[in-house]
């Protein structure tokens, strides 16, 4: 076995085996901080940084949370990120080798333009994630139905993702 899928088993090691249908929103953190451990700097270094899309600073902290498989020869983890006014939950797609496929945000709260934005997803038994994105309004308890948005992500053959939207009916 080659010295990077070793360390890539050592990857998969921290993260949960999980279960469809999943909903994975802001508050989740607190649950998977309790159960699962750290990733080592290693493995962050050689699987995670070079795939995101954004520049990881000091503050910046990471917490596995969850793996599933979504197609075969897929695999799909779950990682919490905190960031300066910006907590996301982002899925990342690799193969069976540790190769890097996909990288997407798909829950979190965050700050943008001055408004408060959470965002949550639900996974269901075929894979499709349904993703609701709502601004909460001034009070902060409430979500602002007129500007929520939502679409579908699905899982390609490939490991990639199609992202579509989805009309609401409000």
């Amino acid at each position: 076995m080659s010295r990077s899928v070793t360390a890539f088993s050592e990857l998969l090691s921290y993260f949960t085996k999980g279960e469809l249908p999943l909903t994975i929103q802001y508050s989740d953190q607190h649950q998977f901080s309790k159960s699962n451990d750290d990733l080592p700097d290693s493995l962050l270094q050689q699987f995670i940084f070079p795939n995101l899309d954004f520049e990881v600073d000091e503050f910046t902290e990471f917490l596995p949370c969850i793996q599933f498989e979504s197609v075969k020869g897929v695999h799909t983890l779950i990682l919490w990120t905190a960031r300066l006014m910006r907590y996301s939950f982002y899925l990342l797609n690799f193969d069976e080798q540790g190769r890097f496929l996909h990288l997407q945000e798909i829950a979190g709260f965050y700050s943008e333009d001055d408004q408060l934005i959470n965002k949550m997803a639900h996974i269901d038994v075929t894979g499709h994630i349904y993703i609701l994105e709502g601004t909460l309004d001034e009070s902060h308890h409430e979500v602002n139905p007129v500007h929520t948005k939502k679409w579908m992500l699905e899982f390609l053959p490939d490991g990639t993702l199609r992202k579509s939207e989805v009309n609401l009916e409000l």
